[in-house]
Order: structure tokens, then C-alpha cells, then sequence
């Protein structure tokens, strides 16, 4: 009887069932890798730079978040972007690591870190934290560089408030001036403060620029009418005396005209002498009028008769009845 009542173990059906849920596994696995597959995640290879590693890591976290990845499927989709190096590694340890106990994804990140972020290397990046100042980065690099660094020191930054002093007193001497007295809870709020009052102090300097600026072209434009100013007076000057030479000169040749031989070089009497008997003679060497005269104002000789005062053609020996003018 209890034999008849006991239900009949259905080994056919127990494998169709196992077949479905191993299917059902794979199917999800496969759209829970496809969702990933779509981010274009970056891939790793092995960089001896923490920053990188760290950088990978935390993209995933992202996007673990984002596709809601069950924790157990966590390392089989981030070891799939495992290149190089890095693969290499996985492929030779990965056994022996998913054998110990209580492997998760914290550990695995654990392991990744241990290979490639040596303890010698995090020493070093330690104690460039413990150093970092802002010196003459802005507010934002400093920031930046802030972030990139406690992410390799977290022991030492272990709270926000720890992270607020410490980003507070890497500050320059100036802005730590002016947040003195102000109390900082988080990380947050001294890179806000910070971040507005280096706004400030860049808003100062752009002002003070352009009103220094507007000085210097003000003072070259004043220099500019000087020199302006400076030239037309020379200018002026030399007009003056270029004017008086020009008159003294034409009172110079006044008087040697009057004198005797005018700047031309021409006789000594004026043409108004030598034209008061009628004789004229224009000479084609100075072009003035000296009758019986050379250009010099000395008495020609005629070369009809050797006699002294006129020329051939006024020479009375060729022309005997031709009336005797004064010579």
C-alpha cells in the first residue's frame, strides 16, 4: 500500500526540466552579455599604471549597475576584456584563484590589483598623495588629480572628512587664508568653495588685465600726439629758416645784380644802360643783353678793325656812310 501511495520518480521528466532551466541559464547569460557587449566597455592589458587598472575597474561597477549583473556572473563578463598580458594571467591562474574559498568579484578585483598594482608601486603612489599640493594647477586640475591619486591611497582618506582636510591643505597659502575659519564636512563642499572663490580671483585678474591694458594704450596714444606734436614744431622750424634762406638769397642775388655781375654771370651794367644808345646784343651764352661787352663785362675787340667796344657787324670801316654812334 505505501508503495502504491509513495509518487513514481518521472526520471524523463526531471531531465526535460534540467534541460529547460540550462537553457533558460544560457539564454540569460547570453542577453546579460549582449547588454554589456552594447556599452563598448574598454578592455585591459595588463599596464603597469594603477590608474588605468583602477579606471577599468570602476567602469564595470558602472555598468554591473546598470544591466543589474548578478554577482555571480560579475567575473565571467570582465574577464572577457581581459587582453594581452592581463589574459594571459587569467588564463594560467584561473583555476587555482576560483578554487579558493569564497571567490567572488571583490576578489577577483583583489588578485587583478595584486599583479599589476605591485606593493612597490602603491608605496610610491602613496606617498605622491601624502605630497600632492595644488601649487600652480587651477582648482580643477588640482581636483582632478586629487580623485585620480586617493583612489591609490584610500587608507589615508578613508572618510569625507578626511578627504575635505586633506584636499584643504594642499591649497595654496592664499585660498587657505581665505577659507580659515570654515568648518568642511565633505569632500564636496571645500572643492565647491574653493572652485567659486578661484572663479573670483580669475574674475579679478581678467579686470585688472584689461583696465592695465586701457592705461598702456592710452599712454602709447599720449606718447603718439607728442611725438606728433614734436614734429609738425620742427616742421615749422624748418619751414622759418628754409623761408629766410630763400630770402636772404634773393636779396644776396638782388644786390649782385646791382653791383656789377648778377647771379647769371652777366655784365656789370644793367640792361637799362646798355640800351640807352639803342645798341642791343643778346648773348647766347648767358643770355643777357651786353652791347660791345663779353659776358664778363670786358670791352670786345672788333676783328674788322682791332678797335675796342663793338662787334664786326657794328664796325664802321665796312660801312663808311653809316652814322657814328657813341660807343
Amino acid at each position: 500500500m505505501e508503495e502504491e501511495d509513495d509518487p513514481e520518480f518521472d526520471l524523463g521528466s526531471y531531465k526535460q526540466s534540467t534541460a529547460r532551466n540550462s537553457t533558460n541559464n544560457v539564454d540569460a547569460q547570453g542577453e546579460l552579455f549582449k547588454k554589456v557587449a552594447q556599452s563598448k566597455p574598454p578592455t585591459y592589458q595588463g599596464e603597469l599604471d594603477p590608474t588605468i587598472l583602477e579606471n577599468w575597474l570602476r567602469e564595470f561597477e558602472k555598468l554591473f549597475g546598470a544591466v543589474r549583473c548578478p554577482e555571480t556572473s560579475k567575473v565571467g563578463c570582465v574577464t572577457y576584456y581581459l587582453r594581452g598580458e592581463a589574459d594571459l594571467w587569467w588564463q594560467q591562474n584561473e583555476a587555482t584563484i576560483k578554487a579558493l574559498p569564497g571567490f567572488n568579484w571583490t576578489m577577483f578585483q583583489e588578485k587583478v590589483r595584486d599583479k599589476f598594482y605591485p606593493s612597490l608601486l602603491q608605496k610610491q603612489k602613496a606617498e605622491e598623495f601624502s605630497n600632492l599640493a595644488m601649487g600652480n594647477m587651477s582648482v580643477t586640475e588640482y581636483y582632478t588629480k586629487f580623485i585620480e591619486l586617493s583612489r591609490l591611497a584610500t587608507e589615508s582618506v578613508s572618510t569625507e572628512k578626511s578627504k575635505a582636510r586633506k584636499f584643504e591643505s594642499g591649497l595654496t597659502t592664499d585660498f587657505q587664508l581665505k577659507l580659515y575659519g570654515q568648518v568642511f564636512e565633505t569632500f564636496d563642499e571645500v572643492y565647491g568653495r574653493a572652485a567659486h572663490l578661484y572663479a573670483l580671483e580669475l574674475k579679478k585678474k581678467k579686470e585688472l588685465a584689461k583696465i592695465e591694458g586701457k592705461e598702456k594704450r592710452e599712454k602709447r596714444w599720449g606718447k603718439t600726439l607728442e611725438t606728433s606734436k614734436v614734429t609738425r614744431t620742427t616742421l615749422r622750424s624748418k619751414s622759418t629758416t628754409i623761408t629766410t634762406t630763400t630770402s636772404a638769397t634773393t636779396n644776396f642775388q638782388g644786390n649782385n645784380r646791382q653791383g656789377g655781375r648778377n647771379f647769371n654771370g652777366g655784365a656789370k651794367n644793367s640792361n637799362k644802360e646798355n640800351n640807352k644808345d639803342g645798341r642791343r646784343y643778346f648773348c647766347k651764352r648767358c643770355k643777357n643783353n651786353h652791347p660791345g661787352r663779353d659776358c664778363d663785362g670786358n670791352l670786345v675787340t672788333c676783328r674788322a678793325c682791332n678797335k675796342l667796344g663793338y662787334r664786326k657787324y657794328e664796325c664802321f670801316s665796312k660801312d663808311p656812310n653809316r652814322n657814328k654812334q657813341g660807343n
